[in-house]
């Protein structure tokens, strides 16, 4: 028997990476600071990192909580 810990993480894993991806490359394409960067200066270069880390910690967070509620309704 598989347990309720086991299954919760092939489940949370097979569709983060299907709702994760997408989403991320939305919102990078459409964000004007990290598209129009210039990356004339070095406080460019940490304003891109800024803003994609942002971008990956942020939608990566409610990727996972979206999944957890799913998860919670099945």
């Amino acid at each position: 028997m598989i347990s309720n810990e086991s299954s919760y993480r092939t489940y949370f894993w097979k569709r983060f990476w299907i709702f994760f991806l997408p989403i991320v490359t939305i919102g990078i394409l459409s964000d004007p600071m990290i598209m129009e960067n210039t990356f004339s200066s070095f406080e460019d270069i940490g304003e891109f990192v800024f803003y994609s880390v942002y971008y990956v910690v942020v939608i990566g967070g409610l990727t996972a909580f979206a999944i957890s509620l799913k998860w919670r309704r099945k």
